[in-house]
């Protein structure tokens, strides 16, 4: 079957809405813990029934809070009332099956949307590829429990139900669950969204991806697209090694990716996957068949031998504590003898050393400068390689410019309060903080507003306007040294609703 892939109708801008849509179909994973059949908040010590069906399991007490959309329907309220009538089927039936609740959930839209179904059923599910495997195998207990409702009734039917598991697998995206309140935990969904399916692959997208708390799938452009060429997103985490990405992009998805990344050993110059050479000791070696060739000094080295190598920097990091600075300094210093610098492990560990960095920096009341340079230092050396790899609007890039704007003015107050810059050196600070910080809100405003980065960019506008108030008043301070700054006046109304471009 020829594949289907949407392209520009038109220019579009960086930062430009492509499409929305309502998910045809939402519920927990195959492997999800209990969950209110209507909210799908968690249900972690107890729960009640439907009182109209007697079966569905739902949240206790005062109920399903008002602000988390419901998809217990009436349609299938009376399904499960007449399962309870004539068959018998109790709530604990529903419970050991929550699993498969999504794929039931398809399976009624048939008779409920059937023109969304027909979209559905038409959806890239690689049934043949999934026949008589570990996954075919795995989805058996879903097929008996949808037969076990008298849905099905032959074999044909019973592969009906192993294809809408396979359209799920291949075509849903993850969607964060609602969150128990004062608690925060939540389940992760997974929603088919028909329109978004269309969306081809590149492992360096063109598109950003957000669900809001509707659970309306928005995709904008993050660069600038021209009209007639193809609409990317990315299925793949763009901070993992080519090898990783295919991996996930086979098992998942079931086709090999050969995009311009993929087909590139240095990863478009960041050599995410490549390790120091032994020979030159500055050169780099990515891999080619079973031989790994430097691009410096053309040493060629067994895959067996550097293979070997990383493979062991990645069991480390599996191991080490994550949260520790001193395990995750110690870590950088030895794979850094053996990797790339930019290496997706190396990587790895230094977003959760700037991670574990902020939390000192915000802990402490006297936090170092030695912390403060070292979390500025790692946003540094990420940005490149995001600018490289995610080009345009980046949710990471937004978080990590956003950190690194805090950390600078933190610095900076703090040395311009013991005297060790001058006025003027402070302003520059603040001026080259505002910049990220600007940078970053550009991207965080399309997010939706009660995410966590949506929360962010609400946090993010408070402190633009109070940096834009401090600039102006360090402004005045220094102007008596002499120096003349090239920037606009801040009006108070400027400040509180700064112009993102």
């Amino acid at each position: 079957m020829k594949k289907r892939y949407l392209v520009a109708a038109k220019d579009l801008r960086a930062g430009e809405r492509i499409l929305s849509d309502q998910p045809f179909v939402l519920g927990p994973n195959s492997d999800t813990s209990l969950v209110c059949f209507n909210c799908y908040l968690p249900l972690i010590s107890k729960f009640v029934v439907c009182k109209n069906c007697g079966i569905a399991p739902i949240c206790p007490g005062d109920g399903c809070p008002e602000q988390f959309a419901k998809w217990h329907s009436r349609q299938e309220c009376d399904f499960f009332r007449n399962l309870k009538l004539n068959k018998g089927t109790s709530p604990m039936t529903m419970v050991q099956n929550v699993g498969s609740l999504l794929v039931l959930r398809a399976l009624l839209k048939q008779n409920d949307s059937p023109q969304e179904w027909k979209v559905f059923s038409e959806l890239e599910s690689h049934l043949d590829r999934r026949r008589d495997s570990s996954v075919w195998e795995y989805y058996d207990n879903t097929v008996k429990f949808i037969q076990s409702l008298g849905l099905l009734e032959n074999g044909q039917n019973q592969e009906l139900v192993q294809q809408i598991c396979a359209a799920i697998d291949v075509n849903s995206f993850e969607v964060r669950g609602p969150p128990i309140p004062a608690i925060g935990c939540a389940e992760v969904l997974r929603g088919v969204y028909l329109q978004a399916t269309l969306l081809a692959h590149d492992c360096v997208a063109n598109t950003h991806m957000s669900i809001n708390d509707n659970n309306v799938l928005v995709c904008h452009a993050s660069t600038d697209i021209k009209k007639g060429e193809p609409i990317y997103y990315n299925y793949t985490d763009a901070l993992k090694g080519t090898a990783i990405r295919q991996q996930h992009l086979m098992i998942g998805k079931y086709f090999k990716c050969t995009c311009s990344r993929c087909s590139d050993v240095t990863e478009m110059g960041t050599y995410m996957s490549s390790a120091v050479c032994p020979a030159c000791k500055t050169g780099y070696m990515s891999q080619h068949g079973e031989l790994w060739v430097c691009h410096s000094c053309k040493n060629e080295t067994e895959h067996s031998v550097v293979g070997h190598k990383v493979q062991c920097c990645s069991d480390k990091l599996e191991v080490i504590n994550k949260k520790d600075e001193k395990e995750l300094e110690e870590y950088i210093r030895y794979v850094s003898l053996v990797l790339a610098p930019n290496h997706y492990l190396l990587l790895d560990a230094k977003q959760r050393l700037a991670g574990v960095l902020r939390d000192i920096i915000n802990r402490e009341p006297r936090p170092t400068k030695k912390v403060m340079r070292r979390k500025m230092e790692l946003c540094k050396e990420l940005l490149p390689v995001l600018e490289t790899l995610s080009p345009g609007i980046c949710r990471i890039k937004a978080i990590t410019l956003y950190e690194l704007h805090a950390t600078i003015v933190q610095l900076a107050k703090k040395l311009f309060d013991a005297r060790e810059i001058t006025g003027a050196d402070f302003a520059d600070e603040l001026l080259c903080a505002e910049k990220h910080l600007k940078h970053a809100l550009e991207m965080l405003v399309i997010e939706p507003g009660n995410s966590p980065e949506g929360e962010l960019c609400a946090k993010a506008l408070e402190e633009y306007r109070a940096l834009k108030l401090t600039i102006a008043k360090v402004m005045d301070s220094v102007h008596a040294e002499g120096k003349v700054y090239k920037i606009e006046d801040v009006t108070e109304e400027e400040a509180l609703h700064p112009e993102i471009d």
